[in-house]
């Protein structure tokens, strides 16, 4: 009997812990990420957004979240659920004839309205990781964009 009472009273302690432990992740907010894009000249299309977690990511144009949001007005906002804290970064567009791509001329030029985080601008190219990083803590963020 004195063998069992250690693996009985452990039972019994975890019996009464796990709701306390199961309620203790309940009360952790989330992370959410509210974006607000500003300076949409046209009312049609859509929003693109990609979610980046890494440098290598943003080179290589791996996104690991994003959305698509329909325009409507001069301002629109979305929200990313199920972000890790850390570091990330937003590419955009503004495919304004809906035909789901970037618009560009013969030289490669967006000719469609585009974003960085950090409102970064690049250089014959995209922004680079270092200026469109930004910090997504535990909880609600917002970060807020103007389309070139």
């Amino acid at each position: 009997m004195k063998t069992l009472f250690p693996v009985i009273a452990t039972t019994a302690l975890l019996s009464i812990a796990a709701p306390v432990f199961a309620h203790a992740a309940d009360d952790v907010a989330p992370t959410t990420l509210t974006i607000t894009v500003s300076n949409i000249q046209a009312m049609s299309g859509s929003l693109q957004i990609g979610v980046y977690h890494s440098e290598s990511g943003w080179v290589a144009g791996e996104a690991v979240n994003g959305a698509m949001v329909t325009v409507d007005d001069v301002n629109e906002s979305v929200t990313i659920h199920g972000l890790e804290p850390g570091e990330y970064g937003l590419k955009m567009y503004h495919d304004v004839d809906g035909d789901g791509a970037m618009s560009t001329n013969l030289m490669g030029v967006p000719l469609e309205p585009f974003a960085f985080s950090n409102n970064a601008m690049g250089r014959f190219g995209p922004a680079s990781w270092d200026d469109a990083m930004f910090t997504v803590s535990a909880g609600e963020n917002s970060h807020a964009i103007n389309l070139h």
